[in-house]
């Protein structure tokens, strides 16, 4: 398994003025290889500080990926650099610089030396086409191996899609995303941690906002092979933290939401006050959501929560719009009113500053089932406006989703 680093080279991305996506891209990209990158690197355009950064990569790494420094202006110094660093001089690759010319052409200008420069590669390189830009890509067999794209990032994507499965394949590779809610990260990790040490198949954590996800990738000689093998590591994973399990890949848990309503043939309300439509909106996203939801309201207002849902503005003046028993009455409202088998409401507060008296983070979710009310109470201090959103409304759908679990 080659020890793989991965350098960006480019001053605005240390300034701050783009994110580094292509480091991400190619990390999940190598992953399925069963490639290790062990470093991440960004650096800026200068000269003295990429040879050394090339020059520590080529002691410690096998394989070397170098992204951006390859276009036409002054400061695309990636090529010269490494030019130097291994003592191969740069030559000029006529098939790349009639591709550049052509595209120059066409845009009603001569081409300049600039434009040109983009063809220069380094002496013994593969070079690799760009289908999508000018400066091609280039495979250079030393010690390490070094591949170097552009940093642009569909043009870099363009090149490694066409690369990785030729010099890495031979076989056929698969993969599955695993989706958890309501357990960290590291309590994942830590439930999984003997199964991420396989290179074949491989287990690698991610995660994002609520959420918690474990990537499973296998190389066999067919796609079948590769499944049945995800198959059995996705089994001992279920087993072990399957309760958290709400979807593979693609699957978001407002999907996984309107399928058990599909298949309890149940319908759902919402009600919506601190999210502000966000829970109907990605159940609307969902193809088929129209079988089972039946609507909802946004009342943001004190008078509209109790003009649509009755709630009583005694209530509110007595233990706020941010409260249990705002939530309460707001689900109640809500379910007599469309009479569905489920239901949701949200109130909370979600700042910056507080219009309740509740601390910014505080909410309050009622949820409606055939077994009766209940409101659940979340915090979440210290977190920007649409995390607050956010979250709420993914903790919504999930202690639905339980409730529903429990009169199975």
């Amino acid at each position: 398994m080659k020890r793989t680093e991965i350098i960006a080279v480019g001053s605005e991305l240390l300034l701050g003025e783009i994110t580094n996506t292509n480091a991400r891209y190619l990390s999940e990209q190598l992953s399925k290889y069963g490639l290790s990158v062990l470093y991440h690197v960004v650096v800026g355009d200068n000269q003295e500080r990429l040879r050394a950064t090339f020059e520590q990569a080529r002691s410690r790494s096998e394989f070397v990926i170098v992204t951006g420094g390859l276009g036409p202006t002054a400061d695309d110094i990636t090529k010269t650099t490494l030019a130097e660093v291994l003592g191969r001089p740069l030559i000029r690759d006529e098939a790349s610089l009639e591709t550049i010319h052509r595209f120059v052409a066409s845009r009603g200008r001569e081409p300049n030396e600039g434009d040109a420069r983009q063809a220069d590669v380094l002496t013994g390189a593969e070079v690799l086409t760009n289908p999508v830009g000018l400066a091609p890509g280039m495979w250079i067999e030393d010690e390490p191996t070094w591949l170097l794209l552009p940093g642009v990032p569909w043009e870099m994507k363009a090149i490694v899609d066409a690369t990785f499965p030729e010099k890495f394949g031979g076989m056929t590779i698969v993969s599955e995303s695993l989706r958890f809610y309501e357990i960290g990260e590291s309590a994942l990790d830590a439930a999984v941690v003997d199964l991420m040490t396989g290179s074949n198949p491989t287990v690698a954590p991610y995660a994002e906002s609520g959420e918690a996800r474990l990537r499973i990738s296998a190389r066999a000689d067919t796609e079948t092979v590769a499944r049945e093998m995800i198959e059995r590591v996705k089994q001992d994973i279920l087993a072990r933290v399957g309760h958290y399990y709400f979807g593979s890949d693609e699957d978001t848990l407002a999907a996984r939401l309107i399928h058990e309503l599909q298949a309890r043939k149940a319908t759902l309300s919402i009600a919506e006050s601190l999210t502000g439509g966000q829970a109907q909106a990605m159940l609307t996203a969902v193809p088929g959501a129209s079988s089972v939801f039946k609507g909802g309201v946004v009342t943001y207002s004190d008078e509209l929560k109790n003009r649509f849902l009755g709630v009583s503005l005694d209530t509110i003046d007595s233990h706020s719009v941010v409260s249990k028993e705002v939530a309460f009455e707001m689900i109640l409202g809500l379910t007599r009113q469309t009479g569905t088998d489920y239901g949701l409401a949200f109130t909370g507060e979600a700042g910056p500053t507080s219009n309740s008296g509740q601390p910014v983070g505080k909410v309050f979710i009622g949820i409606r089932s055939p077994d009766g009310i209940d409101v659940i109470e979340r915090d979440y201090p210290h977190q920007e406006r649409h995390v607050i959103q956010a979250r709420a409304t993914k903790d919504g759908m999930w202690a639905l989703l339980q409730q529903m679990k429990k009169g199975e």
